[in-house]
């Protein structure tokens, strides 16, 4: 996995936008040690999930390129895939949610791919559709988290930025939904700097996650729900537990009014930001005094875009 982490951030040079990792006052004087976000939020599809689509693209063969591919997506993988299938030629389908955010749904058809929305709420419902569809059509179905080159690609590649630009940092908290961007990041950074502490967060219903650690096997269905916090929800990937259940240092759920409560935090503290709505309450949770804290902002309000950030990223 290291390796194919590594050819990974090689390949994606270039390719995909190296975010900034900026300190946050606001945060930093509000818990009293030094917080830095990673602005994945400024990425081109306005996510890291670009990441992992263009990293696995890239390693398709002649006649899968032929084919085309298909992703199921809440949103920012279908945005990834979209993105990455137009800048190398491949046909792409993205199945959605009917609940899909609207913009990104429109700057998925903007890209090119086809877009067709599932009867269902939730993520979980919709994959089954669409992997059915999917192998009736012939269509190479691209996970959005339970792969290791997604996550090599998502996770892996971030991590490798991260580390360089805040070695000294300890504490890493990022958001949890499928498993693919913590699978990669505990990865990378565990193999690099062992005394790093992972925290997860997830909704507190939809704690995929947590309910996997504690019955020791992958939870990979739970029932949709509505949520501001976006793509967080649903069933963890398998191959994505296999890593996690032996790096993650604690999972934090946040509950519905939290998220709500630090999005309106964030948006009066970092206007300009766009993020993971799991990721705010998680802080005050979590952190132990004097200790740096890193953690992953990785998609914006719903329908909304903030100043200074590339029109893909609503």
């Amino acid at each position: 996995m290291l390796q194919l982490i590594e050819q990974a951030s090689r390949f994606l040079k270039g390719k995909v936008r190296k975010t900034p990792v900026e300190h946050s006052p606001a945060l930093s004087k509000l818990l009293g040690v030094p917080v830095y976000l990673k602005l994945e939020s400024l990425q081109i599809t306005g996510s890291f999930k670009l990441r992992g689509a263009m990293f696995y693209l890239s390693t398709l063969s002649k006649e899968d390129k032929k084919n085309g591919i298909a992703a199921c997506s809440a949103g920012n993988h279908g945005l990834g895939c979209a993105y990455a299938a137009k800048e190398l030629g491949v046909p792409c389908t993205v199945f959605v949610p009917k609940n899909v955010d609207q913009a990104k749904y429109e700057k998925m058809l903007q890209l090119g791919a086809t877009v067709r929305k599932s009867d269902f709420i939730g993520y979980d419902d919709t994959l089954a559709w669409a992997k059915k569809a999917a192998s009736e059509e012939h269509l190479l179905l691209i996970s959005a988290f339970d792969d290791e080159k997604i996550m090599a690609g998502n996770g892996g590649s971030l991590a490798a930025e991260v580390l360089e630009e805040v070695p000294d940092a300890v504490n890493f908290i990022l958001p949890v939904g499928g498993g693919g961007l913590m699978g990669g990041f505990s990865y990378y950074m565990k193999a690099k700097k062992h005394e790093t502490r992972m925290i997860a967060c997830q909704h507190e219903q939809s704690p995929a996650l947590k309910l996997s650690l504690e019955s020791g096997k992958a939870v990979t269905e739970i029932p949709g729900i509505e949520t501001a916090a976006g793509g967080i929800e649903g069933g963890l990937g398998e191959h994505c537990f296999e890593i996690l259940k032996s790096r993650i240092d604690e999972v934090a759920l946040t509950s519905e009014e939290e998220i709500k409560k630090g999005f309106c935090w964030m948006l009066e503290n970092h206007q300009d930001l766009f993020f993971h709505r799991s990721d705010l309450n998680t802080l005050e949770k979590t952190i132990d005094k004097g200790e740096r804290v890193e953690f992953e902002i990785g998609t914006g309000p719903k329908g909304k875009q903030a100043k200074n950030v590339h029109p893909l990223g609503a």
